[in-house]
């Protein structure tokens, strides 16, 4: 998508204009899309730090993020030899950019995992140029060459090969969504800025592979950044990302809950809701996104057979006790959850053909 760029692609990039401008004039957005996580795929190592101003928002300066980093060759992973990271929401996973513009993967575990604080290997020992700007910045030009033959001033003089195209912007900003806004800036009215509130928009980066319709798997879980996908293989596809989430938010303060309500799922679904209270799994404490929302998602580890560590937007449930999740080579997931992750992430012990006996998960112990 093109983006208004400032100065050309290396400064626009450092002192974004037209972010800190909508910092003054939509303030409240802006702070909220500061705490969000798409302000923060990118921080900034070590030696660009200066050269580029800083200007990112809470990910700039990666450095006094208190990111952690491997410590099994101090020689290689220190601040100096990177150039950026990747994750810098502190969701999920952090990997580390080299001034070369490879991922560095030498001798492994390259990769930093939140949930559980962990180092795991991340293609070790291969040579991985970093290609994710597609959804990682603003302004990806594929065949872009700024990188890779100049690098980044102030810390790499002999260009950054590993670097794939180049970008306006570090992280997702503003105009990711909403298009070119320098005219919006200066005058803000609704005829002048993209205002896409279909789930399609989402589905640009929230997919993976070819066809948004199917939901690829590996290893018996949903790989990640795919809800789109997944959304699609749900009762919800006829409904926008918007239904459920306030986009410029958080998604731990983003769901959107209707006044007098303590789920989102109640705004709709007030009949099961009225049917769940009381219920033993109610008492317990289990909320709908605990079964319709299981973990069936893997972006960096699994705490269980049935456990990832992200919520699937599949929603549907099939208590049948021979239905499997997965297509029969594992590549794919269908429509709906099994009992495996609805249930046995967290029921270990039980017995699936029991638990597809039960005729209302609903209303057990009513």
């Amino acid at each position: 998508m093109k983006v208004e760029r400032c100065r050309g692609p290396l400064r626009g990039m450092a002192a974004s204009a037209l972010v800190g401008a909508f910092a003054l004039v939509f303030g409240s957005l802006y702070d909220d899309w500061l705490a969000h996580g798409h302000s923060r795929k990118l921080g900034i190592g070590g030696p660009a730090l200066d050269a580029l101003d800083g200007r990112f928002g809470l990910s700039g300066n990666a450095r006094a993020g208190g990111f952690r980093l491997p410590d099994h060759d101090q020689d290689l992973f220190k601040w100096s030899n990177i150039l950026f990271i990747v994750g810098a929401s502190k969701h999920w996973k952090t990997r580390f950019v080299g001034l070369d513009g490879h991922i560095i993967t030498k001798n492994g575990a390259n990769q930093y995992n939140w949930e559980d604080g962990s180092f795991t290997n991340y293609h070790k020992d291969e040579k991985k140029p970093y290609s994710c700007g597609t959804c990682h910045t603003t302004g990806y030009r594929k065949d872009g060459k700024v990188f890779a033959e100049q690098g980044f001033p102030g810390a790499t003089t002999k260009g950054s090969p590993g670097i794939v195209g180049d970008w306006a912007h570090f992280n997702i900003t503003c105009e990711a969504c909403h298009g070119p806004a320098a005219a919006h800036v200066k005058k803000p009215v609704k005829t002048n800025i993209v205002v896409d509130k279909t789930a399609k928009l989402c589905g640009t980066c929230h997919t993976r592979g070819k066809d948004d319709n199917v939901a690829i798997a590996k290893g018996g879980f949903v790989r990640h950044h795919e809800q789109y996908p997944e959304h699609l293989n749900s009762p919800h596809k006829a409904f926008s990302c918007g239904t459920c989430h306030k986009p410029h938010v958080t998604r731990a303060q983003g769901i959107k809950v209707a006044k007098g309500k303590k789920e989102v799922c109640d705004t709709c679904h007030a009949k099961q809701n009225t049917a769940y209270k009381g219920s033993v799994m109610q008492k317990a404490g289990v909320t709908c996104q605990d079964c319709h929302m299981a973990r069936a998602t893997k972006s960096a580890i699994k705490t269980g057979p049935y456990d990832g560590d992200v919520w699937t937007h599949i929603m549907r449930i099939n208590p049948a006790a021979d239905y499997s999740m997965f297509t029969a080579d594992g590549k794919a997931a269908k429509n709906a959850i099994s009992l495996e992750f609805a249930c046995m992430r967290c029921h270990a012990g039980a017995s699936k053909a029991e638990y597809a006996k039960i005729a209302n998960f609903h209303t057990i112990g009513k």
